[in-house]
């Protein structure tokens, strides 16, 4: 039998966390609000063509009949399930953010939970404290993993292959040990590689997905008696050692106890504008100055962007030739913000992104770093942003924190419209019901009720 691993190292304290902790009813209340947007962001962007390629693939594969597919009423597995439903949460880029880790919890974490609980007929407290517990470790790992190994791999597809597989292994009710087991099999899959900017492509999309199917398949396994390292996270040929040689596993177990007041899940930030996160603190300066000043396209001579280095090593070079390119465009973004007044899904439409008008501002906007803003990072995301106009005034506006970051957050009411803006078309009048119940239902909704009720094709079976 394998060893069950030092206990007080990092892997071992993790998983014994997963399985002991205790999450507040506040805690529970604050998953509920991105359940919820997680939700919106699923459901409508699984009408997009890169999850429908991944749902029509999950529906050849085939699977057990235990967990539905939300965009398509179809069932599967539950690690297939969860594969295409994290797909379809990413690909609207409106799924919520967390700064520190640099990561995107609930694409995979929320997919994973919500699989899991399906197949398993997890109560709604379950299925809260499931969500909590997966954002905790995914964070966790995120943040002592570091800005440098973001450089080369989103944060989303490898913290997140752990976290979900920690959501899993809560709800599958496993102890610590088996829980080390399962985190053992998803650290020794975890992957995700930014190359894939360089073309446009989908793979973005994939990274949660994996991380999602990944993370139920590492639970599976472990409840099956599949063992795996017990030092993923520390050990010398482990995930950090490969991956991340300059961050610092131990960090992950600081301060982590089954009896926490205080939560990673209160600190992610939610996302109003439907592209890159590192696009949001210049698009909502943009705005600003549009409204303040009551700035059209055409009085702008050029637009000069300051931000953090990072933002710039992600963004620099990316041209809208696709809808999924030009949502790492700074350029379109901030034109298409100036020109319309918002950023929503619409925008980065096949006809959206051709506009002459939003390109030739685009052409229009350079963006340089900041060593201020840079010393910031990841902290905050900054960026200031200058305009020129053609009749000579010199315009500026700095964001710290955009919209939906916790110092300029959303209220229950603005998640709810957030939601309803994006499935009314969908859902209809069900979507205010639906968002009543997610965020106030007494119980809360169990994982089969939910997939239910936001299914949007009649369930088979």
């Amino acid at each position: 039998m394998a060893s069950h691993g030092d206990p007080a190292a990092p892997s071992a304290a993790l998983a014994r966390f997963v399985a002991e902790a205790s999450v507040p009813e506040a805690v529970r209340r604050t998953a509920r609000r991105y359940l919820l947007d997680w939700l919106g962001s699923t459901l409508a962007g699984g009408e997009l063509a890169p999850p429908r390629i991944v749902e029509a693939l999950v529906d050849e594969l085939g699977g057990s009949s235990q967990a539905t597919v939300l965009a398509s009423g179809r069932r599967s597995s539950a690690p297939l399930a969860a594969l295409a439903n994290a797909a379809a949460s990413h690909v609207l880029e409106m799924d919520d953010l967390d700064r520190a880790s640099i990561s995107h919890p609930g694409a995979p974490v929320i997919a994973a939970s919500l699989a899991v609980g399906e197949r398993d007929g997890s109560s709604g407290e379950e299925l809260l404290d499931a969500i909590a517990i997966g954002y905790e470790a995914m964070i966790r790992i995120g943040e002592a993993l570091g800005p440098a190994h973001y450089e080369h791999w989103h944060m989303t597809g490898t913290a997140g292959t752990l976290g979900a597989a920690s959501a899993a292994s809560r709800l599958a009710g496993f102890d610590a040990h088996t829980t080390l087991m399962a985190l053992g099999s998803a650290g020794t899959m975890t992957a995700g590689l930014w190359e894939f900017l360089a073309d446009g492509a989908m793979s973005k999309q994939l990274h949660p997905a994996k991380a999602a199917h990944d993370g139920v398949l590492a639970a599976l396994l472990a409840g099956r008696g599949f063992t795996a390292a017990t030092r993923i996270l520390e050990g010398p040929k482990g995930l950090f050692a490969a991956m991340a040689p300059a961050g610092d596993p131990g960090a992950i177990v600081a301060g982590l106890g089954p009896q926490m007041a205080s939560w990673r899940i209160g600190g992610v930030s939610f996302k109003v504008h439907a592209s890159c996160r590192h696009t949001h603190p210049a698009v909502d300066a943009a705005l600003a100055l549009r409204e303040e000043q009551g700035l059209g396209p055409a009085e702008v001579e050029h637009v000069s962007v300051r931000l953090y280095g990072q933002a710039l090593g992600l963004l620099e070079g990316m041209e809208p030739t696709t809808p999924y390119a030009a949502k790492f465009s700074l350029p379109y973004c901030v034109a298409s913000a100036l020109t319309h007044g918002d950023l929503a899904p619409q925008r980065f439409s096949e006809e959206a992104i051709t506009d002459r008008g939003v390109l030739a501002l685009a052409d229009r906007i350079s963006f340089s770093v900041d060593p201020e803003l840079d010393a910031l990072y990841p902290r905050a995301w900054p960026s200031i942003v200058s305009v020129t106009t053609r009749d000579g005034r010199t315009l500026e506006r700095r964001v710290d924190h955009p919209a939906g970051d916790p110092e300029n957050g959303l209220t229950d009411e603005d998640v709810a419209a957030k939601f309803t803006s994006l499935v009314g078309p969908l859902l209809g009048s069900r979507s205010g019901e639906i968002a009543r119940d997610v965020l106030a239902g007494d119980p809360a909704p169990d994982a089969r009720e939910m997939a239910g009720a936001v299914t949007l094709v009649p369930q088979a079976g």
